[in-house]
């Protein structure tokens, strides 16, 4: 990892983001002559934007593995097939707990219920399904899976719960650094006999994928499109003039992104070609006027092209791996080029260990929930959750 971050206790908080701290010079040059440990958060908060920190997410945040009897379907296919899909996520509290700053889910549509509560290769491999499963799956709505038909098992089971689950453990934990969901739009049929039809995403499908996020979550616990673009021309402006918001505004809120290729993008954003009005961001490329995330799955490959983003402005999320193939290898250079890369998302299927696996995790040191970017070092960062730390970073 490419710093080496040091941890002093500032003593306790002394309010949340936003009020005024007596004694607090919040127009100093930097935390340190604010006025004494006690101001260093809230300099932070009133001076750190949060494209300046690097998270690290999961993805698959949902994803149980699949049954063995699954597996051993799956591996008629290949044991590389099963080996990429043989792994499971914790529970999303406990990722949060974890550190998790950035999630991912799979959504399918499902407006009228039932399409999904039948799986092809349950049926092949003679796998019992839990009655929780279908019950979830018969209700209307979005329904979170990785591979249709396939790998199907979830620790939540309708992007609804999912959601929930998120904004519980928020409101619990109002002063959390913002935490980005990424949602990707899965109607991709499995090439399998008797393999379910998926409804293709369409104008309806997004508006009711905006409505879902707006049942769950209050217009102020968002960062929307609409807030970083402010009154400049295009989000592509307002993101290359900081205008990211910083850490004492986005405490404690949830960030929305969809996460897919400019087929689907290009449909939520419609023939305005805008986000006026939608709480999600998209996924698109640095020449866009909606730029603002740039997702960039090989950190390996295009380390020049994150960094260049990175220095923009933007904020980009990248894997620190794949198809567990990194886990299995015992190989960590590609984690090490994310985190190096300075992007600001990094994301793995390995927040903590698989037993089964081995030893191989992507965290950040000793249980920090950010660190100071790469690309994009200050005098000082923060651990800035409930008990807040100054670090220093300096280089190995």
């Amino acid at each position: 990892m490419r710093f080496r971050l040091i941890a002093v206790v500032t003593g306790s908080l002394l309010g949340s983001a936003g009020h005024s701290f007596a004694g607090c010079d919040l127009a100093a040059p930097d935390g340190a002559h604010a006025g004494g440990e006690a101001c260093i958060r809230p300099w932070l908060d009133t001076h750190m934007h949060i494209n300046q920190l690097q998270y690290v997410g999961t993805a698959e945040s949902y994803k149980l593995a699949p049954s063995e009897a699954m597996l051993s379907l799956i591996r008629m296919g290949g044991e590389k097939d099963a080996e990429a899909l043989d792994f499971g996520q914790a529970p999303l509290a406990q990722q949060l707990d974890a550190g998790a700053r950035s999630l991912e889910f799979d959504v399918a549509y499902d407006p009228k219920g039932g399409l999904f509560k039948s799986p092809a290769g349950a049926s092949m491999a003679s796998d019992l399904l839990d009655p929780v499963y279908v019950s979830a799956m018969s209700q209307p709505g979005f329904k979170v899976i990785h591979v249709l038909d396939v790998d199907f098992r979830s620790t939540c089971l309708t992007l609804k719960d999912c959601l929930t689950e998120v904004a519980t453990w928020s409101r619990a934990h109002k002063n959390h650094l913002p935490i980005l969901i990424a949602l990707h739009a899965n109607d991709a049929k499995t090439p399998m006999p008797g393999a379910t039809k998926p409804i293709p995403f369409d104008a309806d499908a997004f508006a009711a994928l905006d409505a879902e996020i707006r049942a769950v979550f209050q217009p102020d616990e968002l960062i929307t499109p609409d807030q970083v673009q402010g009154a400049h021309a295009s989000l592509h402006e307002a993101v290359q003039a900081s205008g990211w918001p910083v850490l004492g505004k986005a405490r404690g809120k949830v960030i929305f992104l969809l996460d897919d290729p400019a087929k689907k993008t290009d449909l939520y954003a419609g023939a305005a070609k805008s986000l006026q009005g939608r709480p999600m961001f998209i996924a698109t490329d640095e020449s866009s006027p909606l730029a603002s995330f740039i997702c960039i799955e090989d950190p390996l490959k295009d380390q020049d092209r994150i960094a260049k983003a990175v220095a923009a402005g933007f904020i980009v999320k990248t894997r620190a791996d794949a198809e567990t193939r990194e886990a299995r290898d015992g190989k960590t250079a590609r984690r090490d080029a994310a985190f190096a890369s300075g992007a600001q998302i990094v994301a793995t299927d390995f927040l903590m260990p698989d037993k089964k696996i081995g030893a191989y995790q992507v965290s950040l040191a000793d249980g920090h929930k950010a660190q100071c970017d790469a690309k994009l070092p200050g005098k000082q960062c923060a651990d800035w959750d409930e008990r807040p730390r100054l670090i220093t970073a300096a280089a190995h």
